[in-house]
């Protein structure tokens, strides 16, 4: 086979640049599956670990401001293409439940499900914390929710669609 040198030069530079797109690929492979996919999870496990609203590069991923600066063994899951969010945490001093205001009904239950998520949520005793979420504490560990019919629009925190 008789191929010029700019052929050559062609096929070689082509190939590089195919491989640098498999290694930045590979590089960067997670966060690319991650954000094509409509339903997300993280773990934290320290509030500390988790981005708040004003360090969080992604308006998806920070704490709610209800959460306690406590809270630890932190499971956020959230869909971003349908309303859809649920967090569970542990926390000694739990969620100040008096700057919540009570929530009549479950709202239709959970707009998306998650492993961590109580099969059995409770019917009474909810409050929502001024983000249209609902929240309660089960067993000893806080979860929040977004329901699927809303349960407030006080707030542009509950990634709910329009």
């Amino acid at each position: 086979m008789n191929t010029s040198r700019s052929e050559r030069s062609a096929v070689t530079s082509a190939f590089a640049v195919v491989g640098m797109g498999l290694v930045v690929a590979t590089l960067t492979g997670c966060s690319m599956i991650e954000q094509s996919l409509p339903q997300q999870h993280r773990h934290y496990d320290t509030y500390r670990d988790a981005p708040s609203s004003a360090n969080s590069e992604d308006m998806a991923w920070f704490m709610p401001k209800w959460v306690p600066d406590d809270a630890k063994d932190i499971d956020v899951r959230l869909d971003t293409s349908n309303p859809g969010y649920v967090i569970a945490f542990d926390s000694a001093t739990g969620v100040d439940t008096a700057a919540c205001e009570p929530v009549d009904g479950t709202h239709g239950g959970p707009a998306m499900t998650a492993d961590f998520l109580p099969k059995s949520l409770p019917t009474s005793d909810l409050v929502t914390c001024g983000d249209g979420r609902i929240t309660a504490e089960i067993d000893g560990r806080w979860y929040g929710w977004t329901s699927k019919e809303p349960v407030s629009s006080d707030s542009d925190d509950t990634l709910r669609s329009s």
